[in-house]
């Protein structure tokens, strides 16, 4: 066998060499293509069970917590449970649950939720990826945190808002007034960057979502050396008709603003004159 390779390729040709080893190569690249696809689908598998596997302990250990009033060190004792809450997959599909459930349930069972997110080390996983390099794991974090309410964060939430990317900037506000309501906006008026168009409204579509019953210090948007943190405070007072804030806009005026501003505070001016007429 041996022989006749020596002998096939010493008959060939310099342009055959090119062929025949173009051939080996494409041979080579598919064989190796078809041990990867083989592998990564084989991999697949192996994580849909594992996930499968998971997601009923998740369901089973939840519905402890929730009716059976266990607590995450009450489970624990498990030495199996122990051991799977120290794996990162296990971990990340009992966050997702957790979030989801707490999203759908109220009072008590929301509380017995936020205890085991809290016992579980979950709420770490949390503040870990607030310090992630990736906006998108930044905005996981968030989202995890406001959803549970954990006052905790509000600080880091104001320091991620300072951020230039829109899409992490709007999450951390939203986180902001989520967790604090209308005051969660307050900290704007020290902010030295443009708040776009786009944020404002995600902002004030954000507040729409909250009581609204604390709208005190609102009016020191208004006082603030960035326009468009000044614009922002205009059109939430426009927006919730917050008639008693009248004062601090005609103060406005009386100051060196850009046109634009002073044109905003006139027509916001001009249409509570209108909602007063409307109301007599």
């Amino acid at each position: 066998m041996l022989e006749y390779s020596k002998q096939f390729f010493s008959d060939l040709e310099p342009a055959d060499f090119f062929i025949v080893g173009a051939i080996l190569l494409f041979t080579l690249v598919s064989i190796v293509l078809f041990i990867a696809i083989v592998l990564s689908r084989l991999y697949h598998i192996r994580q849909a069970i594992h996930f499968e596997k998971n997601t009923e302990t998740i369901n089973n250990l939840l519905l402890e917590v929730l009716f059976n009033e266990k607590s995450y060190f009450d489970l624990i004792e498990d030495k199996k449970l122990l051991r799977l809450f120290s794996i990162p997959q296990f971990r990340a599909q009992m966050m997702e649950s957790v979030i989801n459930l707490h999203q759908n349930y109220e009072g008590e069972y929301a509380e017995s939720l936020k205890k085991f997110y809290v016992e579980s080390q979950l709420m770490a996983d949390s503040f870990v990826k607030l310090r992630d390099k990736k906006w998108e794991v930044k905005c996981k974090g968030i989202k995890e945190l406001t959803e549970m309410n954990i006052q905790r964060s509000y600080d880091h939430l104001i320091e991620i808002s300072k951020t230039n990317h829109p899409i992490l900037k709007i999450n951390a506000l939203n986180g902001c007034i989520k967790i604090n309501g209308p005051q969660g906006i307050i900290h704007l008026a020290k902010h030295k960057f443009t708040i776009d168009l786009w944020t404002q409204l995600n902002i004030i579509d954000a507040l729409k979502k909250t009581s609204l019953l604390d709208t005190q210090n609102i009016e020191l948007l208004l006082q603030a050396k960035n326009n468009s943190v000044i614009s922002l405070g205009l059109k939430i007072i426009q927006t919730f008709r917050l008639f008693e804030k009248q004062s601090h806009v005609e103060a406005l005026l009386q100051q060196k603003h850009d046109k634009h501003i002073l044109k905003e505070a006139e027509n916001l001016l001009a249409t509570f004159s209108t909602y007063g007429k409307e109301i007599n």
